[in-house]
């Protein structure tokens, strides 16, 4: 197959566009691929850039170019904001060709894609009341906020954009029923797990505990201090990069953290080495998280996980594939790290357990043949709504 894949980088890369190389690398062992990339960072601030979320001729015309020149069999969208905006779903129908489109996050309904603002989960703009993102702390600025608002009412009501997706791949069942409930047909969606490549044999367990991600208020980091305070300062390393980064090196040293590490951002290739030297990995995230790369690296190397009992962590961590906690719990966090620290029977088992599932349903070789199934129901469902 010929697969143009389209993709906006992020400001702050995240474990998104690490999937998105990946899959660049996986499908092209046995498949054409071209990337059709944007950097956000590159864009500048204002209403230049505000504007191409809505009408982006510039991008109309590169895109239709690509596509020209490429002759996909199948476009594959993942982050379309704000770089290419409308274009790419556009472009798509214009041509013919079926489009998929990811669903990472829930910037489907909800302007910061997060559903969660003023440190709370919440889903205020899911009918369309996309006015609350600007009345409330949804971004840095209230600019910012009503432009993503503005684009995001626009595409949803009058470009119709949802209905230009001819299948959308929820990576965990979690996000796959909120799309049902969102309204999208559920012919029109399919589940395909994020995937990671693991290690032929799982290293020996690390003796520190780990957070791999963006250091952002929705990660619950902030929680996961208090925790390590309570559970008498393990050996922990917090890794990552983020809007939250001072401040949270700032609270560890008033909690009196002196065996928490901020090393900050690392490159992709080093992640193996530090989920090597961890015991277990922690995802505290006081948001919905859908299904983060992180995670699945940390069990593919045997680490059990320590998630919050939220979005799609849940179908993670169960069947003691590692512990589950509430969000926001400092007490009932602190207790697992204590127990996946002095109980090494656990963590191996766990671990063992976490493995196996990431073996069986988010391998490079299961992930492909998802992928070139949902690309099937996307010409299907492109054939039947032509008819």
């Amino acid at each position: 197959m010929r697969i143009l894949i389209a993709h906006s980088f992020y400001r702050l890369p995240g474990g998104e566009d690490r999937y998105v190389r990946q899959q660049v690398e996986l499908l092209g062992r046995d498949h054409v691929v071209h990337l059709e990339e944007r950097v956000n960072a590159e864009l500048p601030a204002g209403p230049s850039t505000a504007v191409k979320m809505v009408r982006a001729p510039h991008e109309r015309t590169a895109i239709r170019r690509a596509i020209r020149a490429f002759l996909p069999d199948v476009i594959h969208l993942h982050n379309p904001y704000p770089a290419m905006g409308p274009e790419v779903h556009l472009a798509a129908r214009a041509a013919g060709i079926p489009l998929v489109q990811t669903a990472h996050n829930f910037r489907l309904r909800c302007p910061n894609g997060l559903l969660f603002t003023e440190g709370l989960p919440c889903g205020r703009c899911v009918r369309g009341r996309y006015d609350q993102a600007v009345r409330h702390a949804c971004f840095p600025s209230r600019a910012q906020a009503a432009a993503y608002a503005s684009a995001l009412w626009f595409n949803r009501f009058v470009l119709r954009l949802d209905d230009r997706v001819d299948l959308f791949v929820a990576p965990s069942r979690f996000i796959h029923g909120r799309l049902v409930k969102w309204g999208i047909p559920p012919e029109r969606t399919t589940v395909v797990r994020n995937f990671t490549v693991p290690p032929v044999d799982p290293p020996p367990l690390g003796s520190q505990g780990l957070y791999l991600g963006r250091l952002a208020a929705e990660k619950g980091i902030g929680v996961l201090l208090e925790a390590l305070r309570l559970a008498g300062d393990p050996p922990f390393a917090i890794i990552g990069e983020g809007p939250e980064a001072s401040d949270l090196i700032r609270r560890a040293t008033q909690l009196g953290l002196r065996n928490t590490r901020f090393p900050g951002a690392i490159p992709a290739d080093r992640v193996p080495e530090v989920i090597a030297a961890a015991r277990f990995s922690v995802i505290p995230s006081i948001w919905d998280e859908n299904a983060p790369l992180a995670a699945l690296e940390a069990m593919a190397a045997g680490r059990p996980i320590i998630a919050s009992n939220v979005g799609g962590l849940t179908e993670l961590a169960a069947d003691r594939r590692g512990m589950l906690v509430p969000p926001g719990d400092p007490d009932a966090l602190a207790g697992a790290m204590r127990r996946y620290a002095t109980d090494e029977a656990s963590s191996l088992d766990d671990g063992a357990r976490a493995r196996a599932f990431v073996l069986a349903e988010c391998s490079p070789e299961g992930h492909l043949a998802g992928l070139e199934a949902a690309y099937a129901l996307a010409r299907e469902s492109l054939r039947a709504r032509l008819a």
